[in-house]
C-alpha cells in the first residue's frame, strides 16, 4: 500500500437541480473522495483508507463503496456507532451549500488507541486534511500530529490538504494554529486560495504563498480557483506560476479539489513533471465538475488511467 488516506467518511445526499425535493445517496467526505480517485488512477492495491465506522447499515454502505473502489478498508468498527451525514444542495452555477449531522460520528475518536496509530506504519504516503484535524477530539489530534512527525522522520511523505470548514472549528485562529502546525510537519501542502483567505486572512495568491512559505519547508501546490497554480518546490525560495486551461462550465463543484489532489499525487508518483502533473490534475477536476456529486462515474475515468 503506497497511499493511506485518513479522515471522516460521510453518507452524502445530493439533490438534482431538476428535483429539489429528491436526494440521492453517495459516499462522501473529502479524504474518501481523494482516496476513490487515487484508487482509480493508480495500480490496484495502492490505496488504503483509515477511519472509524459503526455497525449500522449506513456504515455498511460506506464500507461497500470503499471495497468496490479497490481501496483497502482500514476502518475500525464502533459497536452502536453511526457515521456522519451530509446534505448538499447545488445552485444553477454549480456552487454548493452543506448541512451536516456528524457530532456522533465514530471518526471523531480516531487515534485515541494504539491500534489506529499503528496503521500509519503501513503506507509510504499519508494523506489528511484540515477537516480530518477539525473532527478529531483534541487527544486524538495531538496523537496523530506526533505520529505524523515520527513517520516523516522515518522517511514517509505527509500530505496535507488545508481544507477549511469554519463550522468545525471554534474560530479561525484555532484552525490556523492547528493547520499551521500540521503544515510544518508535512512534506507536501495542497492549499486553496479560498482556504487561505477564510482561515488565514490572505485573499491574494502572492500573500498566501508567502504565508505558507513561513509555515513550512514542504512542497506547496496552491490552487487559486481556476487561475494560475502557484508552485514551490520543497525548501526552495522560488515560486512558479503555472497556467491552467480555460475553465469549463460546472454542473457541481463538489469534489473538485479532492480529485485535483488525487490527480496530482498519482501523476507525481508516476514520474510526471510538475507542469504535466498539474495539467493532469486539472483535467481530472474539470471532468468531475461536469457530473453531480463528488464522485463521477467510473466509466468516465479511462482518459485518466494511470501510466503503469
Amino acid at each position: 500500500m503506497k497511499f493511506l488516506s485518513i479522515g471522516e467518511p460521510l453518507a452524502e445526499f445530493n439533490n438534482p437541480l431538476d428535483a429539489p425535493d429528491q436526494f440521492n445517496r453517495n459516499a462522501g467526505g473529502d479524504t474518501l473522495n481523494t482516496a476513490i480517485y487515487l484508487s482509480r488512477l493508480t495500480p490496484a492495491g495502492s490505496v488504503g483508507y483509515l477511519s472509524r465506522l459503526g455497525d449500522d447499515k449506513m456504515s455498511a454502505f460506506l464500507r461497500g463503496v470503499i471495497v468496490d473502489e479497490g481501496i483497502t478498508d482500514l476502518c475500525a468498527t464502533e459497536v452502536g456507532g453511526r457515521p456522519g451525514l451530509s446534505f448538499i444542495t447545488t445552485d444553477a452555477s454549480g456552487e454548493r451549500s452543506f448541512t451536516y449531522w456528524r457530532d456522533q460520528a465514530p471518526a471523531r475518536k480516531l487515534f485515541q488507541s494504539p491500534e489506529d496509530l499503528a496503521v500509519l506504519e503501513q503506507a509510504d504516503v499519508l494523506f489528511l486534511s484540515g477537516i480530518t484535524l477539525a473532527v478529531l477530539y483534541p487527544e486524538g489530534r495531538a496523537n496523530l500530529l506526533a505520529a505524523l512527525a515520527q513517520r516523516k522522520a522515518a522517511g514517509a511523505q505527509v500530505v496535507l490538504d488545508t481544507n477549511y470548514r469554519p463550522r468545525l472549528w471554534p474560530n479561525a485562529e484555532t484552525a490556523a494554529a492547528v493547520i499551521g502546525q500540521a503544515a510544518g510537519i508535512a512534506t507536501l501542502v495542497l492549499p486553496s486560495l479560498d482556504d487561505m483567505e477564510a482561515c488565514f486572512g490572505q485573499p491574494e495568491a502572492a500573500g498566501a504563498m508567502a504565508l505558507l512559505q513561513g509555515l513550512t519547508d514542504a512542497e506547496i501546490v496552491l490552487t487559486t480557483g481556476g487561475d494560475d497554480v502557484l508552485y514551490r518546490a520543497a525548501g526552495s525560495a522560488d515560486v512558479r506560476a503555472i497556467p491552467l486551461p480555460p475553465r469549463r462550465p460546472a454542473r457541481d463543484t463538489t469534489g473538485a479539489g479532492d480529485s485535483f489532489n488525487a490527480g496530482w499525487l498519482s501523476s507525481r508518483a508516476a514520474g510526471l513533471s510538475v507542469e504535466a502533473a498539474i495539467a493532469r490534475a486539472a483535467a481530472v477536476a474539470a471532468e468531475v465538475v461536469t457530473y453531480p456529486g463528488a464522485i463521477m462515474p467510473r466509466a468516465a475515468m479511462p482518459t485518466f488511467e494511470a501510466q503503469n
